[in-house]
């Protein structure tokens, strides 16, 4: 084998090593490298612990109003072969304020960074009052996802009928059509959101479940919710995609190189 064919060979294996090395540092780059919580946890409501009497989600956290008369449960439920969360309100009408029940959880970094470019999805089953396509009314029965970063304020409202966004200061409202008395997947990207009231990425949120019922709906309101599912954003397939067949470009390009 002639000075010239060694070379040629030597150049070849060289740019098939340089080659894979960039093909494979884009892949990671584009596939990240965050391999820890997901964004939401217990997204199936699966965790409980037992406290007294009552039973509560163990990574949840709760929060309702501190009213005379106001009562709530949590438990777990088997509705039309869900496996759900009901959320069960008392509203007692006492000052006619309005009652929730609120479960949140904190993000912050690679998780808050995770839910920011992906879609969200959840299974909602509401009671059929149709009592929520006015949030500010006072029989309002309202089953909402919400999310706030210190400044700003987010708020999916799962309503029957209304659809469309309000935004009252720092505070938006997407409305959701939401048919009530049976199971609808709700899809919403909080990150496009945020994108188009021009707000800027958080430094952390706190994402939030709520059953709210106004002063003038007395009596026990109940909404179940099921199996939050955290997808990345088609921009973010598109790009692995393109990763994917650069790869194998890069393979094919090595291939001929050797053969040469």
């Amino acid at each position: 084998m002639s000075r010239h064919d060694l070379f040629r060979k030597y150049f070849a294996a060289t740019s098939i090593v340089i080659l894979l090395l960039v093909a494979g540092f884009a892949f990671l780059k584009l596939q990240g490298t965050y391999f820890g919580p997901p964004p939401i946890l217990d997204p199936n409501f699966q965790l409980w612990s037992g406290n007294g009497n009552r039973s509560e989600l163990m990574v949840w956290n709760l929060e309702t109003t501190n009213l005379a008369g106001t009562q709530y449960t949590t438990t777990r439920a088997i509705v039309q072969g869900h496996d759900a969360l009901r959320l069960a309100l008392l509203q007692s009408g006492v000052g006619s304020h309005m009652a929730y029940l609120r479960l949140s959880e904190t993000l912050d970094g690679a998780r808050l960074a995770t839910l920011m470019n992906s879609t969200l999805s959840l299974w909602v089953f509401k009671e059929p009052c149709n009592c929520d396509s006015n949030p500010f009314d006072k029989s309002s029965v309202l089953t909402a996802v919400e999310t706030n970063d210190g400044m700003h304020t987010l708020s999916f409202i799962l309503t029957d009928l209304r659809q469309g966004t309000l935004t009252i200061l720092s505070h938006r409202i997407v409305f959701m059509p939401t048919p009530s008395d049976r199971w609808v997947l709700e899809i919403m990207s909080i990150g496009r959101e945020y994108a188009d009231a021009n707000w800027g990425q958080p430094g952390f949120l706190t994402f939030s479940l709520i059953l709210s019922v106004g002063g003038g709906n007395v009596g026990w309101h109940v909404t179940y919710l099921a199996n939050i599912m955290i997808q990345s954003s088609p921009s973010q397939l598109g790009l692995a995609e393109a990763a994917v067949a650069f790869l194998l470009r890069a393979k094919r390009i090595s291939e001929i190189l050797l053969n040469v």
